[in-house]
């Protein structure tokens, strides 16, 4: 990730005389808005800062000046004074999946509101990778990272988190010290399952993400087999494995060719979904007809494949206030919008919300 000033590039020539209000044509100051409204160049900083030290009605009447006036801040002369620069990083392992994507436009409006940027980063899930994108967010000092962290995340990347806000979305890594913003992503699979369970499915099998995924997978995992051990003769048939569309078919195509396949799926990604139904066309499966299946996250295709696919349906703009919130005012104490905190000190406390269940064509009894 490069990280660059977009802005305007140097004038040359002579210098500006003595006197001059602003530092290019057309670029206002700090004093520009201070002569308007009469205050002192440290009252117009302060503000403009958020400093506890000037009342909010002067916060106010300065920000509206500056809005009118087409202030924008020197990111630059902030980053060399040692200040934090108006930057919030988002560094997620997949910018294609459904559930990364809407946290990065929730996370864009929610930052913009506060007047700061979102600079975007894709790891891969490669910690070389991550490791580069935190360098280049510490070197421009950015207000804060949400950072869905690799499961080989490095010692370097764990140290240079530490010395910036941070909040980890989805995945805690142990070496980690920030707070978690995930869904209840247990509950969510032990739902799924239950349901399949109710339906009469004693064959149940599970795909979902592999140690990769850290706390992710494991909460997912036990999330099933929790369900399917509090039931005799349910069957336990598991396959953990990254959430990527080649992995759902080829782990699908295990499966249902087996002698006595699955008769319900619960799939822990949409990524994957796709990949089972790839698998399962190619064989000529009818679902749900021949297999039942549940998936994870609610993607708009979801709803319009064939009868509609059964889901667990995940509060992605919930969870992304509330780690915007936590980067932009870590004061607030309250998780936004009813999310369920769990303490886990020192390392960081975990905000869990719930997940919602939503009912298709995709699943049927058995008799």
């Amino acid at each position: 990730m490069k990280l660059k000033s977009t802005g305007p590039e140097p004038r040359q020539g002579n210098p500006p005389m003595a006197g001059t209000r602003r530092r290019d044509r057309g670029q206002v100051t700090i004093k520009d808005i201070a002569q308007k409204l009469g205050v002192s160049h440290a009252t117009v900083s302060r503000a403009l800062n958020d400093s506890p030290l000037i009342t909010e009605p002067t916060k106010a009447r300065i920000r509206a000046m500056a809005a009118e006036l087409g202030y924008v801040p020197d990111s630059a002369a902030r980053v060399m004074r040692g200040e934090a620069s108006n930057i919030v990083g988002f560094i997620l392992p997949d910018v294609q999946n459904h559930f990364y994507s809407t946290v990065a436009k929730v996370l864009a409006e929610t930052v913009s509101s506060a007047g700061l940027q979102l600079v975007l980063a894709i790891s891969e899930d490669d910690p070389e990778r991550e490791l580069r994108h935190v360098r280049e967010l510490h070197r421009a000092r950015a207000r804060g990272i949400v950072i869905t962290p690799v499961a080989g995340l490095l010692g370097e990347t764990a140290e240079l988190l530490s010395e910036l806000r941070c909040v980890q979305l989805v995945r805690a890594h142990p070496d980690v010290t920030a707070d978690l913003v995930a869904a209840q992503d247990g509950e969510a699979t032990r739902t799924s399952t239950r349901y399949l369970l109710d339906l009469g499915h004693r064959r149940i099998a599970y795909l979902g993400g592999g140690p990769e995924t850290l706390s992710t997978g494991v909460r997912r995992i036990d999330g099933y087999r929790s369900a399917m051990s509090a039931v005799d003769g349910a069957e336990i048939l598991e396959c953990q494995t990254p959430p990527h569309p080649d992995n759902g078919y080829r782990v699908a195509l295990d499966f249902l060719r087996r002698t006595r396949p699955p008769t319900g799926l619960v799939i822990g990604s949409s990524q994957l979904t796709l990949g089972v139904l790839r698998a399962i066309r190619e064989i000529g499966l009818n679902v749900p007809g021949d297999v039942s299946l549940v998936s994870y996250d609610d993607p708009d295709w979801q709803e319009l494949w064939g009868p509609g696919i059964s889901t667990i349906a995940l509060p992605i703009r919930r969870i992304a206030h509330s780690a915007a919130q936590k980067i932009c005012s870590p004061e607030t104490e309250a998780p936004a919008d009813g999310g369920i905190v769990i303490e886990t000190k020192p390392r960081g406390s975990g905000t869990y919300y719930p997940v919602q269940l939503i009912k298709r064509g995709s699943c049927r009894a058995l008799p």
